[in-house]
């Protein structure tokens, strides 16, 4: 699966992180679908009412740790050109010297 977030590369110093804007909606109908499959072993069975919703609960703690591993990922690449930023910006100043 691949990460909703986007690292795209500017202009220059500038860098954007770019996300699906349907993201939330596409979650949300996953949700609700999950819910809706959920509900039928509840009904045939006469299993408790809350049970759909927690088992679509975990689909969401799962989205939610996809979402947690791209914004570390992207906080890693960050880190990443910062660093190399901070190691070119003296031999800048040497060669302007």
């Amino acid at each position: 699966m691949r990460s909703h977030l986007q690292w795209m590369h500017g202009r220059g110093e500038r860098v954007v992180v770019r996300r699906n804007h349907t993201y939330a909606a596409e979650v949300l109908v996953k949700f609700l679908v999950l819910v809706g499959l959920l509900c039928m072993p509840v009904l045939v069975f006469h299993w408790g009412a809350w049970i759909p919703f927690a088992g679509a609960g975990v689909y969401l703690l799962w989205e939610l740790h996809h979402v947690h591993s791209a914004l570390g990922e992207l906080a890693g690449l960050w880190n990443e050109q910062q660093q190399q930023r901070q190691q070119q910006e003296p031999v800048r100043d040497k060669a302007i010297r």
